[in-house]
C-alpha cells in the first residue's frame, strides 16, 4: 500500500535513499549532504512516497511568502504510470494549502516531454523558457512552469 511520508532530518535512512534514487533518476542529482541540507531547512517540506520499505518517488520543495518552488519530484523507473507522481503532487498541494501558498513554480527539462505531459494535464502552464539553463556534457533548455492554486 502506497503511503506518503515527510521526510525529517532523524530519517536518516530515508534521506539516504531519496539521494540513491537521486543518482538513477537525474544527471545533475543531488547528494545525500544537499538533501539533507534541504530538509533541513526551514522554509522547505519534502516527502516520500513509499511501499513498505522501498521508496518509489520523493518531492523536495521551497518555499518564500505565497510561492512554492517544486526543486525536486522523482518517481523511480518501476513505479511510472502507478499513479505515483500523481498522489506526490496531490500531497504537495494539500502541504501547500496548509502554508496558503498560492502558487507552484518549476523548471523542467524542454526533452522530458512526459514530465511536461503531467504537469500540464494537472493544470500548469508554461511561463517561458530559460537557454541552456541545465549545463552539463548537453546543456539543455529549461521549461519554466507554474500553476494557481
Amino acid at each position: 500500500m502506497l503511503s506518503i511520508k515527510t521526510m525529517e532530518l532523524e530519517d536518516q535512512d530515508l534521506i539516504e535513499q531519496t539521494a540513491f534514487l537521486e543518482q538513477q533518476i537525474f544527471p545533475d542529482a543531488w547528494s545525500y549532504h544537499e538533501i539533507r541540507s534541504t530538509v533541513k531547512q526551514t522554509h522547505t517540506f519534502c516527502a516520500a512516497a513509499k511501499e513498505g520499505d522501498t521508496l518509489l518517488g520523493y518531492y523536495l520543495c521551497y518555499y518564500v511568502l505565497d510561492e512554492c518552488e517544486i526543486a525536486r519530484i522523482a518517481v523511480t523507473e518501476q513505479a511510472r504510470g502507478r499513479g505515483v507522481g500523481q498522489r506526490l503532487l496531490e500531497h504537495m498541494e494539500s502541504v501547500c494549502g496548509e502554508k496558503q501558498l498560492t502558487k507552484l513554480l518549476l523548471d523542467v527539462r524542454k526533452s522530458n516531454k512526459p514530465a511536461i505531459s503531467f504537469y500540464t494535464k494537472n493544470g500548469f502552464t508554461v511561463d517561458g523558457e530559460r537557454k541552456f539553463y541545465y549545463g552539463g556534457d548537453n546543456p539543455e533548455d529549461a521549461v519554466l512552469m507554474s500553476k494557481t492554486l
